[in-house]
């Protein structure tokens, strides 16, 4: 072959290893988003979504600085260890998690948990990338890629494409175990396959100079003559001397090749079996009991919205601690309800106690802010009338609703997470509603909102009864989701009720807080008749100073908010219900001057917009602050078992 021709052969070989290179290097870069979103979904149950992305990011940026600036690895071993560390992580995240929480620090535990475990995965992924792009280049070549532009592209990539695994149907219902597992397998099986794939290194350095500087023997001399003798017998063996060598792969052994490809036919086993975390199976098929404390898990799911939803139950005990005999619903690290069970379940008169789907007596609420939700039905109207029918937006365990359906209310329930309202359903007693939306609630309100408004311009449209009633509950492992407190879905609301409805909007946290006040100031900007009242078993004088459950009441109506006494009727055979709302007047918490602090120039600020709305950021620190009360409020092994 002549020099020209190998040389163009080298070029296209070169061409194709470069590109071959580019979508292995892409091909881990998402890999390592996947992880990464994954990883982040797996800390969830034990830290909560604030304290787990705080700093987050600043742990994917110095992965990847560190991975740039580190000595290019051997694409074979930094496959295989990339592998190992991926088949670690179920165990290494959970355990790790675990024993960082049980220190106490939302801030500091969670990052010392990054560092430990999810550092090391993308450091050597990014080195990974790195040894991929410099491959097809020789040593010194000006065209292989510099560090300094492989950092801000990983880092880059990593954090912003963790937005895309959520909408992929398959990856947002499977458990994070199996997503960190496959991942190893895939990496497990291009080591594995590595040495009978073609070598995409560069070719040995000088071959293609020498190439085109070497003479063909067969080329005849410019001026018509062939050089004989001793000059053609050096240009021979010039071109002998300079040619490439053919290529050597520095690869294992035939034998060693083979028994890496024996081991991928065993891979899926080994993910199903001995890899798997210690987390409980998803779903859980039958119910467990811990081995070494009273605590049963009758329900584990696994949940595209909340990341698992787990529904535990204290058993009784001799050292009492106050919590036995709880029934209790989680989803990710919120505890979203519980009930007494067991010799717990007292009521006034026993005909009137509720039934889970098993048959199992359920008693009163463990929070008593689902109780003080039904003061709803309290509110004074005129000519006495009774509420007809209510919606519910945000389920949790159900008592509000499951109240307004054993009042009569034709009740209607809004919830975006199919398992905590099947939950609901099997473990808390739920009845049949009148209607169940399974569906983010702030499209739904924006959609039944446009179609009454459509009704008021035809008459040949399907009508729909206004509520009377109104629980907007929403708060989930210390935050909100803001989405559901801007002026428009309140404006949008307030199409869909009756002009002398009730709403109560439960909130979480100070009432002197930025969340607080932005929150009250957008329910002013809709509903001119705001009252607050706290959920604490006690009255307190320093309520407004302290971290409480806090329901807010509007109406919009310009006749002032009101509330009658409660009667027997009121409390369906509840002592806790008689409690509270027998003192509901004692309870309130005076928000009149709410938010008269706040600079004229910077009061709009408060009031949430769908575009303008800082009430996330704002919650960060709430956030922080209930990781440690609902740490306080139950033992570890309660958060560590799901």
């Amino acid at each position: 072959m002549s020099s020209q021709a190998q040389q163009k052969t080298n070029t296209k070989s070169n061409i194709l290893h470069v590109a071959l290179t580019r979508v292995a290097a892409i091909g881990v870069l998402l890999g390592l988003s996947l992880v990464t979103w994954a990883y982040r979904r797996a800390l969830e149950p034990q830290y909560g979504s604030a304290p787990t992305t705080l700093h987050l990011s600043k742990i994917v940026w110095s992965a990847s600085i560190l991975g740039s600036i580190a000595p290019t690895v051997p694409l074979s071993r930094a496959t295989l260890g990339l592998a190992l560390l991926l088949y670690a992580l179920p165990t290494s995240s959970y355990w790790v998690a675990a024993y960082t929480a049980r220190l106490g620090d939302p801030i500091l535990g969670p990052v010392a948990t990054h560092l430990t475990v999810l550092l090391p995965v993308l450091s050597l992924g990014v080195a990974l990338v790195k040894a991929l792009q410099e491959a097809p280049y020789a040593e010194g070549d000006s065209k292989s890629p510099q560090s300094s532009i492989t950092l801000p592209v990983c880092a880059t990539a990593i954090n912003s494409l963790q937005g895309l695994w959520p909408i992929v149907t398959v990856l947002s219902s499977a458990p994070e175990d199996q997503v960190f597992l496959q991942l190893g397998t895939a990496a497990m099986a291009c080591w594995a396959i590595a040495p009978f794939l073609p070598d995409v290194g560069a070719p040995p350095p000088g071959a293609t100079k020498s190439l085109a500087a070497a003479p063909d023997p067969a080329t005849p001399d410019p001026r018509g003559k062939r050089k004989k003798g001793k000059h053609e017998k050096e240009a021979t063996a010039h071109s002998t001397t300079t040619a490439p060598p053919p290529p050597v792969r520095k690869e294992a052994s035939a034998g060693m090749a083979r028994i890496r490809l024996a081991l991928i036919p065993v891979l899926p086993y080994l993910t199903h079996t001995v890899l798997r975390g210690p987390t409980l199976p998803h779903p859980l098929l039958e119910p467990w009991t811990h081995p070494s404390y009273p605590l049963r898990i009758l329900s584990s799911e696994q949940s595209a919205y909340s990341g698992v939803v787990v529904v535990g139950e204290s058993l009784g005990s001799q050292n009492s601690s106050g919590i036995e005999n709880m029934r209790y619903l989680r989803a990710g690290h919120s505890l979203l309800g519980g009930v007494w069970v067991g010799p717990k379940a007292v009521t006034t008169e026993r005909d009137l106690l509720l039934q889970d789907a098993a048959g199992d007596k359920l008693g009163d609420s463990v929070y008593t802010a689902f109780i003080l939700q039904e003061a709803t039905l309290l509110a004074k109207k005129a000519g006495n009338a009774r509420p007809k029918n209510a919606l519910i937006v945000g389920l949790g365990t159900g008592i509000a609703a499951t109240s307004f359906i054993r009042h009569n209310l034709s009740t209607t329930i809004v919830e975006i997470d199919p398992a905590v309202y099947d939950a609901a359903r099997r473990f808390f007693g739920l009845a049949d509603p009148h209607q169940v939306f399974l569906e983010d609630a702030r499209g739904w309100v924006h959609n039944r909102s446009e179609v009454v408004k459509a009704q008021a311009e035809s008459v040949n449209l399907a009508t729909f009864e206004p509520f009377d009633v109104v629980v907007h509950d929403c708060f989930s492992g210390g935050g909100i989701p803001s989405h559901l407190y801007t002026h428009q879905l309140w404006q949008e609301l307030k199409n869909i009720i009756r002009s002398d409805a009730i709403i109560a909007v439960n909130y979480a946290g100070e009432i002197t807080s930025d969340s607080a006040k932005a929150i009250v100031l957008t329910l002013r900007s809709v509903f001119p008749q705001c009252r607050a009242f706290y959920d604490a078993m006690e009255p307190s004088a320093n309520a407004v100073d302290e971290f409480q459950n806090w329901v807010f009441f509007c109406t919009p109506s310009s006749e002032p908010l009101e509330f009658r006494k409660a009667v027997a009727s009121d409390f369906l055979g509840s002592y806790l219900r008689r409690h509270i709302l027998s003192s509901l007047e004692e309870r309130e918490g005076d928000i009149s001057g709410l938010g008269t602090d706040i600079a004229e120039d910077k009061r709009e600020r408060f009031i949430l917009k769908d575009l303008a709305n800082p009430l996330g950021d704002w919650q960060q620190k709430d956030a922080i602050h209930h990781w440690k009360i609902m740490r306080a409020v139950l033992p570890d092994v309660f958060w560590e078992t799901y």
